[in-house]
C-alpha cells in the first residue's frame, strides 16, 4: 500500500505551525484535554516535551478513521491525509513531506501520535494553557436550537446569549460580580417558601483562571471561550436542588439551558478578572484527605489523583475526585467544597455505576454517623436530628436518611444500604 496522496492540502505556513510544539513545563505531568470545548477523557503522554495521545481514541474523538501496514500508520479524513511511521519522524500530509522533530510512540502495543500535529492537520486550532495543563483542541461550536428569544448581555465579561421568552416567567436570572446564574421559579419559590436563604441555580456561566470543565468528562459542562488565560465556562447541575414535585421544570430549564449554550456570542474581551488565592489548598486537601480515610469505603479513589479548581463566585474552592467506569462515564465521583477560611461548606459522594458493598445501619447509629461528621468539620458544635423533608432531591425514605440542625443551617445525608456520609452542606451561607 502507498502513501494516500489526494493533492496538496497545507501551505508552508501551515507546515510550519505544525511542527511547532506545545511548551510542557514538567514531564509527568497530567494534560487534561478539552476538545470543542468539553472535557475529554484521553490518556496523555509527555515525552520530549511535546504531548502524545492514542491514535484511535484521538481518531473517535475528530472522527479520522486509522489504518495500519507494517510499521506505517495512515489517518484518513476527507480532504487531510497523513503518514506517519513508527522509528521515524518524516511524515506526510497530502502530498507535502514534513520532519517532525519527534516520532510517534509505540508503548503495550498502542500508538501514540504527538498531539498538536495531527490535530491541526485536521483543521483544527490547538491551545495550550501551561499554568494549568490544560491543551484545548478546536473551540466550543454547538448550534443554538431554541426559538422565540430574548437576549441576554453580559457587560462586564462581554458576552450574549439568546435566552427563551418563557424564562421570563418560568426562570430567575441573576448576574452577581459577573457571573451569570439560572434558577428554576419553581424549585426557588418552595425553597424560600420552606424559609431557605441559600439553594443552588440550575447553571451559572463563570470566568476563572481555572477550567472545571477539564476534570469532569462525564458532565454537561463546556468551556464556551477561552483567551489570554482566562475561562468562560458554563456549569450545570454542580448541585441538584429541586422538590419532587418541582423536577419537571427544573429539568426544563436544564436542558433548555443546553440548548442555548449555541447561541454564545463573545463580543468583548475588555472584561476584569478575580485574582485566585491558593494559600488554603494544602489544609483543603488535608481535609479531604481525612474524609477518605475516615468516611468513605476503602481502594475507590487514587489520593494522588485530586483535581483542584477554584470558583470565583461565591470565592469557593473544589477538589474533585473520580473513578471512570470507561473513557466516558463516571462511575463514582467525591466533590468538596471549602470557604475563604478553608472551611468544608459542601460535600458529596456520588456513585453512578460504581458497585459498593453494602453495611446496613440502624437509624441511631446512622444519627450518631451525621454527628461525628459534621463536629469533625464544624469548629463548634453541632447536634443533628433526623429532618426528612430537609433535603428532598436526596432523601428516599430506607436508602437515605437526611439530619438537620435546630436552624437548619447544616445538613447531612447518610447513605443507609451502605453505610457512608454521602452529602454535607451549609445551607446557611
Amino acid at each position: 500500500m502507498s502513501a494516500k496522496s489526494i493533492g496538496k492540502y497545507l501551505s508552508l505556513v501551515l507546515i510550519l505551525v505544525v511542527l511547532l510544539s506545545i511548551p510542557v513545563n514538567a514531564q509527568g505531568h497530567k494534560v487534561n484535554v478539552i476538545l470543542d470545548g468539553a472535557g475529554v477523557d484521553m490518556e496523555t503522554i509527555l515525552e520530549s516535551d511535546r504531548i502524545f495521545v492514542p491514535v484511535e481514541a484521538l481518531g473517535e474523538k475528530l472522527d479520522f478513521k486509522v489504518e495500519y501496514v507494517d510499521n506505517q500508520i495512515y489517518i484518513i479524513k476527507n480532504n487531510a491525509n497523513i503518514l506517519l511511521t513508527i522509528n521515524s519522524n518524516m511524515a506526510m500530509v497530502n502530498d507535502e513531506e514534513l520532519e517532525l522533530d519527534v516520532k510517534p510512540l509505540l508503548i503495550d502495543n498502542n500508538i501514540f501520535v504527538p498531539l498538536r500535529f495531527v490535530a491541526e492537520s485536521m483543521g483544527k486550532d490547538v491551545t495550550w494553557d501551561g499554568s494549568n495543563y490544560n491543551v484545548l483542541i478546536g473551540e466550543f461550536n454547538q448550534e443554538a436550537n431554541i426559538e422565540d428569544t430574548f437576549i441576554y448581555f453580559n457587560e462586564e465579561y462581554g458576552y450574549t446569549l439568546s435566552f427563551p421568552n418563557s424564562w421570563k416567567d418560568e426562570a430567575i436570572i441573576e448576574t452577581k460580580d459577573g457571573t451569570l446564574y439560572v434558577y428554576d421559579k419553581k424549585s426557588t419559590g418552595r425553597f424560600i417558601e420552606d424559609g431557605y436563604e441559600s439553594y443552588g441555580p440550575v447553571f451559572e456561566v463563570r470566568l476563572s483562571d481555572y477550567s472545571l470543565t477539564a476534570g469532569l468528562t462525564c458532565s454537561d459542562d463546556y468551556v464556551l471561550d477561552y483567551s489570554d488565560g482566562k475561562y468562560i465556562e458554563a456549569l450545570f447541575g454542580s448541585d441538584f436542588q429541586f422538590y419532587p414535585e418541582t423536577v419537571d421544570s427544573y429539568k426544563k430549564i436544564y436542558d433548555e439551558g443546553l440548548k442555548v449554550l449555541g447561541s454564545f456570542r463573545k463580543i468583548n474581551a475588555d472584561y476584569e478578572f478575580v485574582e485566585d488565592d491558593k494559600d488554603n489548598y494544602e489544609r483543603e486537601i488535608e481535609v479531604l484527605y481525612d474524609i477518605l480515610e475516615n468516611y468513605v469505603p476503602e481502594n475507590i479513589f487514587k489520593r494522588d489523583e485530586i483535581f483542584t479548581y477554584w470558583k470565583p463566585i461565591p470565592n469557593s474552592s473544589l477538589l474533585y475526585m473520580r473513578n471512570m467506569e470507561n473513557e466516558d462515564e463516571v462511575s463514582i465521583k467525591i466533590e468538596s467544597e471549602f470557604g475563604e477560611e478553608a472551611n468544608l461548606i459542601r460535600y458529596h459522594l456520588k456513585s453512578y455505576h460504581h458497585e459498593l458493598e453494602e453495611s446496613e445501619l440502624t437509624q441511631d447509629n446512622a444519627l450518631k454517623l451525621a454527628n461525628e461528621f459534621v463536629n469533625r468539620y464544624v469548629d463548634k458544635y453541632i447536634e443533628l436530628n433526623r429532618t426528612p423533608d430537609l433535603y428532598p432531591s436526596l432523601y428516599e425514605e430506607g436508602k437515605h436518611e437526611t439530619y438537620g440542625d435546630k436552624d437548619c443551617r447544616y445538613v447531612v445525608v447518610v447513605d443507609l444500604v451502605h453505610g457512608f456520609v454521602e452529602y454535607y452542606g451549609l445551607l446557611g451561607d
